[in-house]
């Protein structure tokens, strides 16, 4: 994909849509306008990521979690969110289009389940729960594998979807209208779009 530059006033992560469905669409679609040759990551630092994920709900409000303090630390957590949904990017994209799941992307969500069942604990009231010395910067990147394993084996996946916009925008969605036929990431944006561009074309 290409490389991802900050623009010259980053949108507030409160204005960052969250149109996919499913926190694991949301989380891929922090690329905004993937295709296009200059897009926006709206997770481009770790104190951004935490926020996002406050937002989009990976992170809740007892969970306690802070961004790394340490330069070092910081940088290999957003190594690890890029790396995650580049992973998950690419199964779903798979899905959509009929095609096996790369090899790498299916190791690399794997990873990420198995280190999120092992960061968690059969509580006395018969739950899992997040073990304390889990509930760190990494959190949410669990939450998300998670949620994107349940999207996969589950009955809905059938109605995972592109938006038609394929020129620039590139997002995903769970399309849950009756008919099915949704085809826009949001009608308010890329639908939009494409009406005004037909208005100019007659």
């Amino acid at each position: 994909m290409s490389p991802t530059h900050p623009p010259s006033t980053p949108r507030s992560v409160a204005a960052a849509r969250l149109d996919g469905g499913r926190l694991c669409l949301d989380f891929v679609n922090t690329i905004h306008d993937r295709y296009a040759v200059d897009v926006e990551d709206y997770v481009q630092d770790a104190q951004r990521f935490i926020a996002w994920s406050e937002r989009a709900g990976a992170l809740g409000p007892g969970d306690g979690v802070h961004a790394p303090r340490a330069v070092h630390a910081r940088a290999a957590l957003m190594r690890e969110v890029v790396a995650l949904r580049e992973c998950l990017h690419a199964l779903f994209a798979a899905r959509i289009d009929g095609l096996s799941p790369p090899a790498e992307a299916v190791r690399g969500l794997d990873r990420w389940l198995h280190e999120a069942w092992a960061s968690q604990a059969l509580g006395a009231d018969g739950q899992m729960h997040w073990r304390a010395d889990a509930r760190d910067a990494r959190l949410p990147l669990k939450r998300i594998a998670l949620d994107a394993l349940d999207l996969l084996g589950g009955p809905n996946v059938s109605r995972l979807r592109r938006c038609a916009n394929t020129t620039s925008c590139g997002w995903l969605f769970l399309d849950t209208t009756k008919n099915g036929r949704r085809r826009w990431c949001a009608m308010e944006t890329c639908g939009t779009a494409e009406k005004m561009q037909r208005y100019r074309r007659r």
